[in-house]
């Protein structure tokens, strides 16, 4: 079951089906149109750890909770409009796009990617802006 919480400009989204938040801030906040989708990272919140493997398994984990969390809030990939990617290391690039790509048809986000070392040993970050207009 997915939960929601209201407030007259905004609500917060949560999933069970996505990375449950690793600090102190929810999944998503969607205000107006616009959801706005925190850091997701590859952690695996049943066994509390860091996902194992590298930036390929890394990537699709994250992939998979951002599609959880626009599913949730009653979109699909194909309303974001803002991707950005944080990396360990920029070497692992085409790796993780060759992944990053299997998550699109013909459109894809505007997007930044960036060496920016996430915490804790994972090694990629992602944070996303939807467009869901009338949802």
């Amino acid at each position: 079951m997915n939960d929601t919480q209201h407030t007259p400009a905004k609500r917060v989204i949560h999933t069970p089906n996505a990375v449950l938040p690793v600090g102190p801030f929810p999944q998503a906040v969607q205000a107006g149109d616009f959801l706005f989708i925190s850091g997701t990272v590859p952690y695996d919140s049943a066994r509390e750890e860091v996902v194992e493997g590298g930036i390929e398994e890394q990537t699709a984990h994250v992939m998979g909770s951002i599609k959880a969390i626009l599913e949730a809030a009653g979109g699909t990939l194909d309303d974001l409009v803002k991707v950005t990617i944080h990396m360990k290391d920029v070497d692992d690039w085409a790796r993780m796009n060759a992944v990053y790509e299997t998550y699109f048809d013909d459109y894809l986000p505007a997007r930044m990617t960036m060496q920016s070392p996430p915490p804790l040993g994972f090694l990629v970050d992602i944070d996303a802006i939807a467009h869901l207009p009338g949802r």
